[in-house]
């Protein structure tokens, strides 16, 4: 493995979280906006006594509840996923490092010692790899459940824009 592949295997889980947090901030001013002007809607037939408004509420109030169960399968799915990813990484590499500390203990010629050890290394390093990116993939659990929470307060943000 280059440099170059090193770090984009060590940025790669940094990236993700900003990703999710990006996702997370454009969640929470479009949720705000929705919030902010569905209280006012609600504050203003409160007084009123207008019933299509509260019916609207509880269509919201459904709506809202599907999309939280979408976004909960959405999560498992992808943490399925990227457990069976983690685990085939980390077992082939947990096999190459035996496969390279047996070949550097019973290698008989002093000559390729260096060259046995680097092996020995790359593995450890491949296998060092899984383990750090274990967050990346956390982080990337995390952002497929929010995919169906900003789709939804996008749609929310737009309807409200053309009333």
């Amino acid at each position: 493995m280059d440099r170059e592949e090193l770090r984009d295997q060590l940025l790669a889980p940094v990236l993700q979280w900003i990703r999710l947090g990006r996702q997370s901030n454009a969640l929470m001013l479009r949720s705000l906006e929705v919030v902010g002007q569905c209280s006012t809607s609600l504050l203003r037939s409160a007084t009123l006594r207008e019933r299509p408004d509260w019916s609207e509420l509880g269509a919201m109030l459904r709506e809202k509840g599907t999309v939280s169960l979408e976004s909960a399968v959405a999560m498992g799915w992808a943490l399925q996923g990227e457990m069976q990813q983690f685990l085939t990484e980390s077992s082939e590499a947990s096999v190459a490092v035996a496969g390279s500390a047996v070949r550097l203990a019973t290698g008989g010629s002093g000559e390729d010692f260096a060259t046995r050890r680097a092996a020995l290394g790359d593995a450890l390093l491949n296998l060092a790899i899984p383990w750090y990116q274990l967050s990346g993939r956390a982080a990337e659990v995390l952002a497929q459940g929010l995919q169906p929470m900003l789709r939804e307060a996008r749609v929310d943000s737009k309807e409200i824009g053309r009333s």
